[in-house]
């Protein structure tokens, strides 16, 4: 296991995490009307049911998608991944419709892991992987021992989009 610190417990991401924090009002608004543009081909809303609380919540989250699968890659340091974590019914704000879809937190050791990464590092190149401090390459392979405490570093959700004709 690694020892040294994590992004995510740096002074600049927690800099930034208060930044998004305080621009997430603004930015779900945008993502929510027709005005989404560009913004909308890198972000996406995401709708899910607090595990605990039963309420209904919306966030903006950068995402890479390949058919109907979205790749979504997150701090551990952020909660809202907790609600779907085993697996949970979602929607997700693309090309300007919900969609209801299926998401859930891929360990390290899931069968669709390696894929999930692929399709991240192929839409976005491996920076954003590195930029967590996660050791890959440019084709998306990641060595085992930078598997052993990659959930300490960034997580991969991988949403599953149920056919159109299923939107609401």
């Amino acid at each position: 296991m690694s020892t040294e610190t994590p992004v995510t417990e740096t002074r600049r991401f927690k800099v930034m995490r208060s930044v998004m924090g305080a621009a997430n009002p603004a930015i779900k608004g945008l993502l929510g009307s027709r005005f989404a543009g560009p913004m909308g081909k890198a972000l996406m809303l995401l709708r899910f049911t607090g595990r605990r609380s039963g309420k209904l919540y919306t966030t903006p989250v950068g995402y890479v998608r390949d058919g109907d699968s979205v790749v979504v890659v997150t701090s551990p340091t952020y909660t809202w991944w907790k609600n779907v974590r085993d697996g949970a019914d979602v929607e997700v704000r693309l090309d300007g419709s919900w969609r209801k879809a299926h998401a859930r937190v891929l360990p390290t050791d899931d069968p669709e892991f390696d894929r999930a990464v692929g399709i991240q590092v192929k839409g976005r190149g491996p920076g954003m992987l590195q930029g967590f401090g996660v050791a890959v390459d440019d084709d998306g392979h990641i060595p085992p021992d930078a598997r052993a405490d990659m959930d300490r570093k960034a997580l991969i959700v991988l949403i599953e989009l149920e056919p159109a004709e299923a939107a609401s």
